[in-house]
């Protein structure tokens, strides 16, 4: 497994605009300080740790814990990063129109 890279959401790009949305109001229009966070020790160190989790499948009860689906699970269990970013979209997605639905 390769791990997880910090600096692929400095990428231009759709990928940026669309991560932006999901910033603190204080990161979304501030390419520098976000810069900063992301290459700061302590958000090294904690997607060191996540990488770890994810790569040895120590997430996988963290993540059918909260709730996922089984997709989700899986791609965790499988060490796809892709597949398990991409479930846990879907699964974000479904509950933002369930909490319209309600409204």
């Amino acid at each position: 497994s390769s791990g997880i890279n910090a600096e692929w959401p400095l990428r231009p790009g759709e990928t940026v605009a669309q991560l932006q949305k999901h910033l603190p109001e204080a990161l979304q229009n501030d390419p520098d300080s976000l810069r900063k966070t992301l290459q700061s020790p302590q958000f090294q160190q904690a997607l060191a740790q996540f990488s770890a989790a994810f790569s040895s499948g120590q997430l996988v009860p963290v993540v059918r814990s909260l709730g996922f689906s089984d997709s989700a699970g899986n791609a965790a269990a499988g060490g796809d990063f892709e597949a398990f970013v991409k479930a846990v979209h879907e699964a974000t997605k479904k509950n933002d129109t369930e909490e319209m639905d309600l409204d």
